[in-house]
Formats: structure tokens, C-alpha cells, sequence
């Protein structure tokens, strides 16, 4: 039977697109109301946030600055940590939801008509916007002249007389920069068509600065640290390191929903890069903690499942596990050493262990299995990716262990007992390029190919398809139509054979249908079950020629007036033979064709480097805030008391 999940009442409420209605949702940008509408909400916000901020450093108390100064006092903490820290994590929580339905939606439903047409997008938009007006709201609180909170010993300098942690600022920084993915998700939209994919170059943005705000929030906490004793912090703290694994896995939503539309390599790899940092940093703090850390983020996991399946009726994401490496990690703590050898040889071996239990789950429980012939290269991938993450895992360590320390009290101990050093020279170095190493395998390893299969080969791939029994018969989405038995025959069987899948996908009609193709003869295959071919669905047989290759033959398409796009009728009474082209072509149907390849490069090449800043801004806050300097005589920093608040200032060294 082909594997069923859909979307029901409330979630197809949203989409116009599945109703009677005849028009489809535009395939270009969204419309020009609803742009407005974004734009003057988020003037707003910004207007607010910015009022907040003046009135402060003007030393005019606002209530928002005077709940700050309350919840710091009642918490020991400066009034830049706790109350904005609280508005980051309410954001992360919002967007992260709203990022599960969003691509569960697109799934279902396919385009939508706008941003507001959407209800997962609220919840993105809203949570960028609180990450933003929450970081913001820790520069804007920190060192204002009617507060006495204490201050790290490194401070960014804002203006004269106004200095902040830089925990804060990259917060604001990643924000700034997540928001920013919305008006260019549009304006991609207009230039290249609409992209509902999870890895579309501008909705990575907006993901990256949701799930990379977990680094600002570990940084800030290491500095409240360093001069609070702080009750919410290690809370803080923790919620921090588990949304280092949860970001990471939120990018692999298309493979949890099994409907992957990049090659199936980069499951075990980016699983593998994710399970060394995670569990290699909190081994080098604690052997417990990253058993802990798994069952966090274990409740995480199903919670969101169960959220999306029982409260929005969406499809269920079935998350990768991460428990092999967690338990390697915890055991590998025993022997702990803050040294890059020791992080790269126990982020080897967590990577292994990742990947070897990940393949058991996976084929028990998530809708792609990993087929035998992939297993060399994604052992072999997740060995390199786990070294090279290993070795970032142990420069964050170290950053964060120097930020923390409070005077001459010892960094956070190790697992091993012994201090954590301040890092060597080499250590930052091994650390970029283990983030070089794995970027560089994900720029072989993301982009899907052809591989000689369609029009521009040799011997172009086609499908011979026929639909056996067609009847009439009420899909997932409680709409009647045409379905029937799928039979394929190829044109050449042995790539069919070796493919990593071979499988026919409906999606978009309200739901989403595999349906496993069952060998009938040498070169033919059938559908166990019937496929939907009617209304809004759209299916496709897909084949993925490992490694990198992804080609699709359409069996049925609808016509599409906003693209446009001609109806690819269902092979129904006759045979019809179809060749195999570029996956993409078909999944990402609304894409222009008749864009210059210069404007394409140009885009991704600005898309990128916004992206790559993400990272950028993080390696500079973490390096800046872990310098260390000696307070000059008689100025002194002292750890804030139990209301939060020092007697003497602190003149923070300059950046």
C-alpha cells in the first residue's frame, strides 16, 4: 500500500488552491496588498522597538525597561539578559512551529496566495520579528545610564557612553539578517518564479537566522555568567544547546516528510556533521549531558509531531533519532580533553556511530530508507564531516568557556576534571577549516545533476507509462477523481535496477502519496496501489541514480494558467512514452526558464554571501567576546549580586 499522510479540514481552510475555484495562486510575486501589509506591520514593529530603545538610553524609563529591571532583580541577572532572552526564545518556539507547518503546507497544498494566505507564515514572520526586537532590546538595555548592571569584560561600543555584550548584537545581527530573507523571498519570486522547496536559496536564509540564534543565546548566557548568578541561566543555556542539533534537523524537513528534492546523501551527512557538534560540545562540559541533551531533544521531536498531526491536522515529520552519537559522546566524556586531536578523534567516531544507528531508524520508521549501495559514501562522508565538525565543536567550547569564567575562578570543568584552557593558536584555525571541510563536501554533495540521464546525454532515460484499471475513486483530500494502477516501463532497466529510489509521488492534490513500484517483468514496473491523476495532484515517477543524480518522468500534471503551463494528461487508454528530465523541472515548476544565466548566478552568488554572513557574524562575536583582558587597576569587574546589579561599573576593553 503506498505510503498516505495528508492534510485535512483546518490546513485545507487555507489553501484556495484545493478548492473549486478556478484560478490557481499567482507564480510570481505576492500580491502587492499584502506586501503593504507586511511592510507597515513590520515598520511598526521596528518603530516600536526603536521608541523603546530611545526612551531608554535617554534615561526615561519605559515599561518595557521596568519589567527588564524587575525580572533581573528577582532573577540575579543583568537587565539585558533575562526578560530579552525570554522574547528570543518565545520567537525561535514561534518560528520553528511555523517552519514545520510551512513546508508541510507546501506539500499538501502547493503555492499559496501570499503571505498572509498562509497561516504558517505568521508564525515565522512573528518569530523573526521577536528574535530581532529581543536582541535589539538587550543592546538597547545594556549599559544605560539610569542602570548599574554589569557589564562582561568584553563590550562592543556602540556610541560614546553606550557599550553592549556581543552576545546580544549577534542575536540582532542573525535577526536583522533572517528578516531580511522576507522581502527577498519575494522579490525572488518576481525575478525566478515562485520556490516552495525548504532549501530555496532565500527561505535558507530565513531559516539559518531562526536555528543560529541558538548561538547568540549560548554566548549571551556565557557572559551573564561571567559577571551574574544567574537562576534562569543554565535554563537558557540549555535551551540554547538543544536548538545547536534542532536547527539542523529542521533544514531536513523534505526528508522527514519523504519528500526529499536534493540528493539522499546529504541525510546521513549533515545528520552526522549535526550529531559530532552537538554531542562533542556537551560532552567536553558534562558526560551526562548530552544524554540529557538527546532526551530534550527528544520531547522536542515529539512535540512536534504531535503538534503538526494532532493540533494542525498537517503531515507527520519523522525525525532522524541522533542517539548512537549521543551515547559514544557521553561514554567518550569519561576521557574528555579540551584538545582539537581529542574533539576530532571522538567527532570521528560519534559521526560513525550517528550514521549506523540512523540507518537502523530510518529503514524501521522514515519514509526514505538508505539503500546498500549509498552506505560506503555516507560512512565515509560522515567520518570526514564528524572530524571537521568535532574541531568546531571544541573551538565554541573554549570561546565560551573563556567568556564565562568569572575573574580567576576556572572555566567550565570538563569532563576530565580539569579546566578548560584558554585556546591554543591552532585551535581557531583547525576550527575554520573543519567548517571549510564541511561546507566543501555540501557543495559537491547538495546540487542535483543529471547525470547523462535526460535530453543532454548519450541515450536520454524514458518511461514507457500506462495506467491499468483507471476508476473513480475518492482521494486523501476527500475529492473525488481519476486514479489507477501506474505501469512503467524503462528504457533502460539496470538504472531503474541500481536506482538509490525508484518510486512514483503525488503531491500538492492535498496530501502527499508514494507509491511503491513492484517489478512485473525485465524492464516494467506497476503500482501496488492506485495513484491519484486527477484535480490539483501532481505525479511523477522519480528515479535517483546515486549518487548525485535525480530525474523525473511526468505521468500526470495539471494545466497551470499562472505559470503557465500546459495539462501533461494521464496515460489513459494507450500507452505513452515520456522522457526523464532534471527532477527539478517538475517539483520546481513555476521556475522562469527565460532567465539570463548571469541574473541567476549574480542572485545566488548576493543569497550566498548573505548566508555565509550568518556565519561570519557568529565567528566575529564569539572571537571578539573571547579575548580576554586584565581590568585596569581599581576598575575591577565584579559579579552582580543577587539583584542583579554591581557597585561599581564596568569599563568594558574596546572592539
Amino acid at each position: 500500500m503506498p505510503d498516505v499522510v495528508h492534510l485535512v479540514p483546518q490546513a485545507l481552510s487555507t489553501a484556495p488552491a484545493l478548492t473549486a475555484a478556478p484560478a490557481a495562486p499567482s507564480a510570481g510575486g505576492a500580491p502587492l496588498d499584502q506586501v503593504a501589509v507586511v511592510v507597515a506591520f513590520t515598520a511598526l514593529v521596528y518603530g516600536a522597538v526603536a521608541w523603546i530603545v530611545l526612551r531608554e538610553r535617554l534615561g526615561r524609563p519605559t515599561l518595557v525597561g521596568r519589567a527588564a529591571v524587575r525580572v533581573a532583580r528577582l532573577d540575579g541577572s543583568p537587565t539585558w539578559f533575562a526578560l530579552p532572552l525570554g522574547v528570543v526564545t518565545v520567537g525561535v518556539v514561534s518560528a520553528v512551529v511555523g517552519l514545520y507547518w510551512d513546508v508541510s503546507y507546501h506539500i499538501s497544498a502547493g503555492r499559496d496566495e501570499g503571505p498572509l494566505a498562509n497561516p504558517a507564515h505568521y508564525f515565522i514572520f512573528l518569530g523573526l520579528v521577536a528574535i530581532f526586537a529581543g536582541a535589539v532590546l538587550a543592546v538597547g538595555l545594556a549599559d544605560r545610564p539610569a542602570d548599574d548592571s554589569a557589564l562582561p569584560e568584553r563590550t562592543f561600543r556602540v556610541l560614546r557612553g553606550w557599550r553592549t555584550p556581543y552576545g546580544p548584537l549577534v542575536g540582532m545581527s542573525v535577526g536583522m539578517i533572517a528578516l531580511l530573507g522576507f522581502p527577498l523571498d519575494d522579490l525572488w519570486h518576481r525575478l525566478f518564479g515562485q520556490d516552495v522547496t525548504e532549501w530555496g536559496p532565500t527561505h535558507v536564509v530565513m531559516i539559518g537566522g531562526t536555528v543560529l540564534a541558538g548561538y547568540a543565546i549560548l554566548l549571551t548566557c556565557a557572559e551573564a555568567r561571567q559577571v551574574s548568578r544567574s537562576r534562569l541561566r543554565p535554563w537558557f543555556e540549555h535551551l540554547g544547546l538543544l536548538i545547536v542539533p534542532a536547527g539542523p534537523v529542521a533544514f531536513m524537513l523534505e526528508y522527514a516528510f519523504g519528500v526529499p528534492q536534493f540528493p539522499l546523501l546529504n541525510d546521513p551527512l549533515i545528520l552526522a556533521a549535526t550529531a559530532s557538534l552537538t554531542f562533542v560540545l556537551a560532552s567536553l562540559r558534562s558526560w551526562w549531558l548530552p544524554l540529557a541533551l538527546w532526551a530534550a531533544y527528544a520531547v522536542l521531536q515529539g512535540a512536534l509531531l504531535g503538534l503538526n498531526t494532532v493540533v494542525l491536522n498537517a503531515l507527520a515529520p519523522w525525525p532522524p533519532l541522533l542517539l548512537g552519537g549521543a551515547v559514544v559522546a557521553a561514554l567518550a566524556a569519561r576521557w574528555a580533553r579540551p584538545t582539537w586531536a581529542h574533539a576530532v578523534g571522538v567527532g570521528l567516531l560519534v559521526a560513525l556511530a550517528q550514521t549506523a544507528t540512523e540507518l537502523v531508524w530510518t529503514d524501521a520508521v522514515r519514509p526514505m530508507p538508505w539503500p546498500a549501495d549509498m552506505l560506503p559514501l555516507a560512512f565515509a562522508g560522515s567520518a570526514v564531516v564528524g572530524a571537521a565538525a568535532g574541531a568546531v565543536a571544541l573551538w565554541l567550547h573554549l570561546a565560551l568557556a573563556s567568556v564565562g569564567a568569572r575573574g580567576d575562578e576556572p572555566t567550565y570543568a570538563d569532563a576530565a576534571g580539569r579546566a578548560a584552557r584558554t585556546a591554543h593558536p591552532w585551535t581557531g584555525r583547525v576550527a575554520a577549516l573543519g567548517l571549510a571541510v564541511v561546507v566543501a563536501v555540501l557543495a559537491v554533495t547538495v546540487p542535483p545533476r543529471a547525470g547523462g540521464l535526460t535530453d543532454g546525454g548519450d541515450a536520454p532515460l524514458e518511461a514507457t507509462l500506462r495506467v491499468l484499471e483507471p476508476a473513480t475513486t475518492t482521494d486523501v483530500a476527500g475529492r473525488e477523481g481519476l486514479a489507477g494502477l501506474l505501469e512503467v516501463t524503462v528504457s533502460d532497466p539496470p538504472v531503474a535496477q541500481e536506482a538509490w529510489w525508484f518510486e512514483t509521488l503525488s503531491w500538492q492534490g492535498g496530501g502527499v502519496v508514494h507509491g511503491e513500484l513492484e517489478r512485473v517483468d525485465d524492464d516494467t514496473w506497476r503500482t501496488t496501489e492506485p495513484v491519484p491523476l486527477h484535480g490539483t495532484w501532481k505525479t511523477l515517477v522519480r528515479l535517483h541514480a546515486g549518487p548525485l543524480a535525480l530525474v523525473a518522468a511526468p505521468a500526470y500534471l495539471p494545466e497551470d494558467a499562472a505559470i503557465p503551463a500546459p495539462e501533461v494528461p494521464a496515460p489513459v487508454g494507450g500507452a505513452t512514452t515520456r522522457a526523464f528530465v532534471e527532477e527539478a523541472e517538475i517539483l520546481r515548476r513555476e521556475a522562469r526558464p527565460d532567465v539570463p544565466a548571469w541574473l541567476s548566478t549574480a542572485a545566488y552568488a548576493v543569497v550566498g554571501a548573505i548566508f555565509a554572513s550568518l556565519f561570519w557574524v557568529i565567528g566575529a562575536g564569539y572571537a571578539a567576546a573571547a579575548r580576554r583582558t586584565r581590568p585596569a587597576p581599581g576598575r575591577a569587574r565584579r559579579p552582580a549580586g543577587p539583584a542583579g546589579r554591581t557597585r561599581r561599573r564596568t569599563v568594558g576593553a574596546g572592539a
